[in-house]
């Protein structure tokens, strides 16, 4: 509004978005549990698919009556809107875990999975429907859940392969011995994973940086511990960086436009 953000930062926003992403993907995977996760895998997967599912579609439902929509374009929409925004659960869940509540029944564990794995189907249906529309493609729905399994199941196999090679770096490297060094190398790594999924497309980078950072947990608990220190350092600056840029994308003049049926789009869709 004011025009004070240099045009240099705005035309980084994506990459500094990026780096933020991660930086909270990697909190997350700290902070999952494994036998809270076997308790709660089966609520995590429905979590991860029905309640996304459900939201895309009372929009699409809704923008087709509020703005004239087709179908594919009000999917589309409804595909934007109900992806959930890891830098808003993750502090949240993990706030609830650090004052305990719902700590016993792992529901904030299943909760972060389940928005991890909702995001993978509804970045799947979303880019889809986009070559449906720009290409004039067929949308192959019958091969949706194969790519979700494919997506998935590459996500934590690369979190996993990538643990291995940290580990092999950190053991093959002198140099590394403080815990900003060792949190700027495994920032790189997890940067590696993100920007791999965005140019190769097979996996999901979200799941794999998640992956990569439960597995660290797993295999060496006092490192992942500083880790932890230090990452949520990291998200004090870039929780910044995320919502002050996401903010600046607003382009004010068109959400004046929308703003009345835009909200009454977004309450019908929670209600969905």
């Amino acid at each position: 509004g004011l025009n004070r953000i240099r045009p240099e930062v705005l035309s980084n926003a994506g990459e500094l978005r990026t780096l933020a992403v991660m930086v909270i993907l990697m909190r997350a995977g700290l902070g999952l549990d494994r036998d809270k996760l076997k308790q709660q895998g089966s609520v995590a997967l429905r979590l991860g698919f029905l309640p996304a599912l459900c939201e895309a579609i009372a929009i699409a439902v809704s923008a087709m009556i509020l703005f004239q929509f087709d179908w594919a374009t009000g999917l589309l929409l409804g595909c934007i809107i109900s992806a959930e925004s890891p830098a808003v659960i993750v502090p949240g869940m993990l706030r609830l875990k650090s004052l305990g509540w719902g700590v016993g029944k792992g529901i904030a564990d299943a909760i972060l999975i389940g928005s991890a794995l909702s995001d993978v189907l509804i970045l799947l249906v979303f880019s889809l429907l986009i070559n449906y529309l720009t290409q004039g493609t067929s949308l192959a729905l019958p091969l949706l859940p194969l790519q979700v399994i494919l997506q998935i199941g590459l996500g934590v196999l690369f979190g996993y392969l990538t643990v291995l090679l940290l580990a092999l770096f950190i053991q093959q490297t002198t140099w590394i011995n403080t815990l900003v060094q060792e949190v700027i190398i495994t920032a790189g790594f997890a940067l590696v994973l993100i920007t791999s999924a965005e140019r190769f497309p097979y996996f999901s980078g979200y799941l794999a940086v998640m992956a990569f950072g439960f597995y660290l947990i797993e295999m060496n608990p006092p490192s992942a511990r500083r880790m932890r220190i230090g990452f949520n350092s990291l998200w004090t600056i870039a929780e910044i960086f995320l919502f002050v840029l996401m903010g600046a994308s607003i382009q004010l003049s068109i959400l004046e436009q929308t703003v009345l049926p835009g909200l009454l789009l977004l309450v019908i869709g929670l209600i969905g």
